[in-house]
């Protein structure tokens, strides 16, 4: 594989794709089917229609031989009893989680583990700005997934986890140190209301601040990983069928194409 293909977040900026998006990269050994999703939670969303699609013509066209799924995890989802709740608790990666099971299928995990991806990030940024990073994308969850959780209580629960992680003792995660280190580094107060603030914040294709370039550096490290993932899958002849997010099916397409040149 030519890692060099991947392309860049100052390129991709530049671009717009449809979303799902999908492509397959084929030679007479074996098959890679990459289905690129848009992140939903709700089984009636268009793109698992399509997702089943392309799955059955995945099965069918490798009957008979070994091969793998490569979901946007680092943690293999729980087997639930129908799509439809493995798609309510873990989206498309539950959905895929789902049809392997069903299939025998294994699953290998696409995802580094998260104290990988914040050992790399704490060579460049500080823990509160980690931290920081982590905790939006938990608010953006919130927001979707409140289920009469107060905004301290979604956020205390993860306290354990990020004490470990950022090796950071006297850690206690609420709004108010979330507040805090957004004042630092903006010179303004968080509103928990504004829903648009928090993806703007951790977008990765445009750099307003170290937050984005934070962002932007965590799914270059990904990006790279499950590049490492599907190549190692592929000199093993297996077959592959991926899930993953649209704008990563997108960046990582030249660079997996390049696997059957």
């Amino acid at each position: 594989m030519n890692k060099n293909l991947l392309m860049s977040y100052s390129e991709y900026s530049k671009i717009k794709h449809e979303t799902p998006y999908f492509y397959i990269i084929k030679v007479p050994e074996h098959i890679i089917y990459y289905f690129g999703s848009s992140h939903s939670h709700e089984p009636s969303h268009q793109e698992f229609g399509l997702l089943k699609e392309k799955w059955d013509e995945f099965i069918n066209e490798t009957k008979n031989s070994k091969s793998v799924v490569i979901l946007e995890t680092s943690q293999i989802p729980e087997q639930e009893t129908t799509i439809e709740k493995a798609i309510i608790k873990y989206g498309e990666s539950g959905a895929g989680a789902y049809l392997a099971y069903i299939n025998n299928l294994p699953l290998i995990l696409g995802e580094p583990e998260n104290s990988q991806v914040i050992d790399y990030l704490l060579n460049d940024y500080s823990k509160a700005e980690v931290l920081f990073w982590y905790q939006c994308q938990a608010i953006k969850f919130w927001q979707k997934n409140k289920k009469g959780r107060s905004i301290d209580e979604f956020l205390l629960n993860q306290t354990g986890r990020y004490r470990k992680l950022l090796n950071w003792s006297d850690l206690v995660i609420s709004f108010d140190l979330i507040n805090e280190i957004y004042c630092k580094l903006f010179n303004k107060k968080l509103d928990i209301n504004d829903e648009n603030i928090f993806s703007e914040l951790t977008s990765p294709t445009v750099i307003k601040s170290r937050i984005n370039e934070l962002s932007r550096s965590q799914s270059q490290f990904r990006n790279e990983y499950i590049l490492g993932q599907v190549e190692k899958c592929w000199n093993d002849g297996y077959n592959i069928f991926i899930i993953y997010g649209a704008g990563h099916a997108v960046m990582q397409e030249l660079a997996i194409k390049s696997l059957a040149s």
